[in-house]
């Protein structure tokens, strides 16, 4: 009966500590350990979506920036200087002797048409009309040769010798050439009696051009010349040179 006895106690304490056992396992499997609260794992998520909304809109994306467009130059159209000068050896239509008409400054253009208005009022006996005239064109000009050789003529006739010979003598200079001027040189020295300077002027003129052997035959202001043996040298009689 002791025997019985202690084996039931013996099977009941194995029960207990079986059980014991049991109820350890049972409680350690539900104990679940709290790091965050449910609140504040909503409140990092808040954060952390935050972040990364602002990180998105700050950062600068590639490839998507529109290209810098740099301001377009506008487009100028090169525009040929006004009135061009023709160049060296260019002919053009002649006016006066001297002087071209066509592709000529506007200046040279006034001065041309002052010239010709001038020649007529000169060929009408309206010479200090032309005087002006010439004057004025040589204002637009001062190497319009034609103007100063006529100006010259018209100092002549008003006896102003000195400036009738600084006419000449740079319408020379300027077209060396030029017969009127070495003509009418010769005319100036002769009015004034200085028969060498008037002579070697005539030959200088005829050499250019025999037309003035006949005009010096019939040319009052050369009278001081006929008797001199080397006038008819030049011209020779009736204007043929023996």
């Amino acid at each position: 009966m002791s025997y019985i006895h202690e084996a039931l106690k013996k099977a009941q304490k194995e029960r207990d500590a079986l059980c014991h056992k049991y109820h350890g396992i049972v409680s350690a499997s539900r104990y679940k350990p709290k790091f965050f609260s449910r609140k504040a794992l909503w409140w990092t998520s808040f954060l952390l979506i935050s972040l990364a909304f602002t990180a998105y809109l700050w950062l600068p994306s590639r490839g998507t920036q529109p290209p810098i467009r740099q301001p377009e130059t506008p487009e100028v159209t090169p525009q040929p200087p006004p009135n061009p000068l023709p160049p060296a050896g260019e002919g053009g239509v002649r006016g006066a002797s001297h002087k071209l008409l066509s592709k000529q400054p506007e200046g040279a253009v006034n001065a041309v048409a002052l010239y010709e208005k001038a020649k007529l009022f000169q060929k009408s006996g309206r010479l200090q009309e032309a005087k002006q005239l010439y004057e004025e064109t040589l204002n637009l000009d001062p190497d319009y040769v034609d103007a100063l050789n006529n100006l010259g003529v018209i100092h002549i006739h008003d006896k102003k010798y000195a400036a009738a010979q600084s006419n000449f003598e740079k319408a020379i200079w300027l077209k060396p050439d030029y017969v009127d001027p070495y003509y009418n040189l010769a005319c100036l020295h002769a009015l004034q009696g200085k028969v060498t300077e008037s002579l070697r002027y005539l030959k200088r003129a005829v050499s250019l051009d025999p037309s003035a052997k006949d005009w010096a035959r019939t040319d009052t202001d050369l009278t001081n010349l006929h008797a001199v043996p080397g006038f008819e040298e030049i011209i020779g009689k009736n204007g043929v040179v023996e």
